[in-house]
């Protein structure tokens, strides 16, 4: 993944209204859970498109593999502060914990959901709002109804993990995190086919 985000990242910003399908659907949830003053984790970040707009007053900080993706998040955000790591390990203690944090699009890759949520929660201070995003696994919806999905992309092929509503739900529930809102809606485009890929949107609270 480091190798595919690296290739694309001078032309990410200027594809993603090609590529996602998200109606706004991140932007009402950060105007409604960042307050002044709020500590915000922003997981798979690329280029930093979803908190680069948030208030000076709030502090972010963002995570991605692709070197190039977090250097355009500083150029966009030079107060932010981004870093290389994989969410499927811990986040460092030194960080601190977040009062609001993001995963949207990057759980795609993520083999093992259980582990990644408890890291994420870890992450997380009580009451702390995210909201997160899988590629939802459903029967008779054409492209989501194998457990992974082997892609092409321009570089190296990738692997895609698509999981069921009740897989999530146990995952969310084992990390200790609180279901708040649910949605089966749009998500990202893949091009070569023109099929939308849908995911399960997932907002959470820390309990």
């Amino acid at each position: 993944m480091q190798q595919v985000y690296g290739e694309i990242a001078s032309a990410y910003e200027a594809l993603f209204p090609a590529l996602h399908r998200y109606e706004e659907r991140v932007e009402h949830f950060l105007a409604a859970a960042v307050t002044p003053g709020a500590r915000v984790l922003d997981v798979g970040c690329g280029p930093g498109l979803h908190t680069r707009g948030l208030d000076a007053s709030v502090t972010v900080v963002g995570t991605d593999l692709s070197e190039e993706m977090l250097a355009l998040a500083h150029s966009a955000r030079p107060e932010g502060a981004w870093h290389r790591h994989s969410y499927h390990q811990p986040f460092p203690p030194e960080w601190g914990r977040f009062s609001v944090a993001l995963a949207i699009g990057c759980l795609d890759f993520c083999d093992d959901l259980p582990r990644v949520l408890g890291h994420l929660a870890q992450a997380l201070e009580p009451g702390a709002r995210m909201l997160f995003t899988v590629l939802e696994r459903r029967p008779g919806l054409d492209g989501h109804e194998a457990p992974t999905q082997r892609i092409q992309t321009a570089g190296p092929a990738v692997t895609l993990h698509l999981y069921a509503f009740e897989e999530t739900a146990r995952a969310v529930t084992a990390a200790g995190l609180l279901p708040r809102t649910y949605a089966h809606a749009p998500g990202w485009v893949q091009l070569a086919e023109q099929r939308t890929m849908w995911f399960g949107w997932w907002e959470v609270e820390r309990r």
